[in-house]
């Protein structure tokens, strides 16, 4: 693995010891992933967990060195991209006000999740084991159908506001998942990812560049765009991505603490990245060789968040950057084509190890 000798291993151990704290509270000789193919137990993982709070400074690579063996990850389909994405802080109003004028929607009631491996499992089916292990949609009286899309929601929203903000602050933390929401009081609060109606991702700012409105692709060249529009037009262009978020208005007991994953767990600064969970579990070690800004980055990190722009194999990542917006302008510099990775196995769980077709473990 290129660089793993230089690499700085503090971030991920800080991540790891978080993802322990999950894991330590779950049975033993559970599947460490329900969805993907790898990991094997809770149980193989908790040595390296106890040792690992041992830890001094400078000892983490070897402690990881030690207790894990690394696989190459390869794919014959699907992105091999590493993007980054951080926790945005954007002011808000109590209530819509003159550039406060997108609503923060609450989780609605009406929003379901299905687990289909469940029924795969129950009904010895073949067919539901091929499908998608989980889809999100919402109740039609007595059937599940899909959820609305973006432009379904704005005109009928079906959950109230906790929240208002300018329009592309909303989208930046839909696309982001979650982040800090400051009040005129000067008090925060966190938007916390609570659902997501569905939908694929698509970039409205990729969507108005292609379409010749704007020319940079950039937030801010999006932002004037928008303010340059009346509010119905403004909505038609972010409905140009149908995906939606809706979040949990949650306080934030520590300012210096990051938000939750997918995996429920807090992310750590360059120690936590986005995953397909269908081909890498949480709380899996990746270590990744791509380029940042002209020079090769390699980092070893934790599998503890997801996102729609992420479900795409397992060469796809994104690097959680921290909070604010300097971590803002550090991610979305990180675009990097060609990213290679490996996975780090504990040594217990090394038989059987496999990744679903078309990637494998080598």
């Amino acid at each position: 693995m290129p660089g793993w000798r230089e690499a700085d291993f503090g971030p991920a151990l800080a991540a790891f010891r978080r993802q322990c704290a999950r894991l330590e509270a779950r049975t033993p000789d559970a599947a460490l992933s329900g969805e993907a193919r790898y990991g094997g137990t809770v149980g193989q993982w908790l040595p390296a967990c106890a040792r690992a709070e041992l830890v001094a400074a400078g000892g983490e690579r070897a402690f990881f060195e030690s207790h894990f063996v690394a696989h190459f990850v390869e794919s014959s389909g699907g992105q091999a991209r590493l993007t980054g994405y951080y926790e945005p802080v954007v002011n808000v109003s109590w209530v819509r006000a003159p550039g406060y004028t997108e609503p923060l929607l609450e989780r609605p009631f009406d929003a379901v999740t299905v687990d289909l491996g469940a029924f795969a499992e129950a009904y010895d089916s073949e067919a539901l084991r091929g499908a998608p292990r989980r889809l999100t949609g919402k109740l039609y009286g007595d059937r599940v159908g899909p959820y609305p899309s973006r432009a379904e929601i704005n005109a009928a929203p079906p959950s109230p506001a906790f929240a208002w903000a300018h329009p592309v602050d909303v989208y930046t933390l839909q696309v982001q998942g979650s982040g800090r929401i400051r009040f005129p009081d000067g008090s925060e609060r966190r938007a916390a990812y609570a659902f997501q109606n569905g939908y694929r991702w698509r970039s409205a700012i990729g969507r108005a560049r292609e379409l010749g409105r704007i020319s940079d692709g950039s937030w801010a060249g999006f932002r004037r765009y928008l303010d340059s529009l009346d509010e119905t037009s403004a909505r038609a262009a972010l409905a140009e991505d149908p995906s939606y978020v809706f979040f949990a208005n949650e306080a934030i007991a520590d300012p210096s603490i990051g938000p939750k994953g997918a995996a429920n767990v807090h992310l750590t600064p360059m120690g936590s990245m986005a995953v397909d969970p269908a081909f890498h579990p949480y709380g899996a070690l990746l270590f990744f060789d791509a380029q940042y800004d002209g020079a090769p980055m390699r980092r070893l990190v934790v599998a503890q968040d997801t996102g729609g722009a992420i479900r795409r194999g397992p060469l796809r990542g994104d690097l959680f950057f921290g909070t604010g917006p300097e971590a803002g302008a550090r991610a979305e510099r990180m675009n990097a084509e060609g990213v290679r990775f490996w996975t780090l196995i504990p040594r217990a769980a090394q038989t059987p190890v496999a990744l679903a077709d078309p990637a494998t473990l080598s």
